[in-house]
């Protein structure tokens, strides 16, 4: 080796790390105040959610040194897992906050929320704007002023920048006044639903019912009045109609991202219509069951509307026959002593 290239090569490995982060540029960084919750499962911890805020960058954007802060908070609003973001200056006044919501796993929504930040705090390069100065890793340096002295960094800093392979980004809803942010409340619900009685009445029944349900995040109350008609049967020759007339309420808590499970009381008259070819004769008794519910959330489209699959199976509360006379033989036509299975599809409208 020559002299002149030895003595550049040992010139090359002894300079000081000071010079050579003396070149770095001065780019947006900031510091991160995030813990993954305890109340929501599956949510990326905090470095894991560091290394996917470098990708977004291309840099290690998360400097503890930093003059700006970014603040995440996860939280659960009813069926729907929401970040709630922040940006802060030094000073400690807020620049920028948002709110990114899911109906995917926790682990989604911090990837997407790492997304939002580097598409909101990041990429000025792609509009030709200028970062903010409360942004930029150092103060710019005024005229007339000497210009401060880098830190030091390790010779990783040289390594170029991570490639982003993350999914496109996804813009968070921008939270533009103090009550889009607040915690989640009381929520009403209304739907309507289409009813299938596979078992418990003497036929197949068809109906309807509506209901209206009180949500908090996580648990929820219900109640519904419905009706069920059977598909027209035979009963000693004559056609017979079975109705059920109830209502249900009851408790409810989600168990899982799309699934329910509630307790249910129901009361109601179960009747009975026999056209003889004389008379009509209508018969009621009294039903009172005792069941439960479980819900699945199939489509949850865009805005608070809702496709819903639930099946209910409840149990009677004693005998109750409903029997009509037709000369000297008394026929029973209809009973609620068996379990009763109604399956189910609704539409739900969920308020703000």
């Amino acid at each position: 080796m020559r002299p002149g290239v030895a003595l550049m090569a040992a010139a090359i490995f002894a300079m000081p790390a000071r010079a050579l982060a003396a070149e770095e540029p001065n780019r947006v960084a900031f510091r991160l105040e995030y813990t993954p919750p305890r109340t929501v499962r599956g949510c990326l911890g905090r470095e894991d959610f560091t290394m996917w805020l470098a990708s977004r960058f291309g840099y290690e954007v998360v400097r503890d040194d930093a003059r700006a802060l970014v603040h995440v908070e996860v939280k659960q609003a009813g069926r729907t897992t929401e970040a709630h973001v922040s940006a802060r200056d030094e000073k400690g006044v807020e620049r920028w906050k948002a709110v990114i919501p899911t109906d995917l796993d926790c682990r989604e929504l911090i990837q997407d929320t790492a997304a939002s930040i580097g598409s909101n705090l990041g990429n000025w390069h792609l509009t030709h704007e200028r970062v903010p100065e409360w942004l930029l890793y150092r103060r710019p340096v005024e005229v007339g002023m000497p210009a401060p002295s880098p830190p030091v960094r390790a010779f990783m800093a040289l390594l170029p920048p991570m490639r982003s392979w993350v999914r496109n980004p996804v813009l968070a809803r921008v939270a533009e006044t103090p009550e889009s942010t607040q915690d989640a409340g009381a929520r009403w619900e209304v739907a309507a639903a289409f009813l299938v009685s596979p078992y418990g009445l003497p036929t197949v029944g068809l109906g309807g019912g509506a209901s209206v349900t009180l949500r908090w995040p996580a648990v929820f109350i219900t109640g519904e009045l419905r009706g069920m008609s059977t598909i027209a049967t035979r009963a000693g020759g004559e056609p017979l109609r079975t109705t059920l007339w109830s209502g249900l309420v009851g408790p409810c808590r989600e168990v899982g991202l799309r699934l329910a499970v509630c307790g249910l009381v129901s009361v109601g008259r179960l009747s009975a219509r026999f056209d003889s070819p004389l008379e009509r004769i209508d018969s009621a008794a009294l039903s009172v069951m005792l069941g439960g519910r479980l819900s699945l959330d199939l489509v949850r489209f865009a805005g608070p509307v809702t496709l819903r699959l639930f099946g209910d199976a409840m149990i009677p509360l004693g005998q109750s026959r409903i029997s009509v006379t037709t000369g000297a033989k008394s026929t029973i036509v209809a009973e609620a002593d068996t379990p009763f299975v109604v399956v189910g599809i609704s539409g739900s409208l969920t308020s703000r």
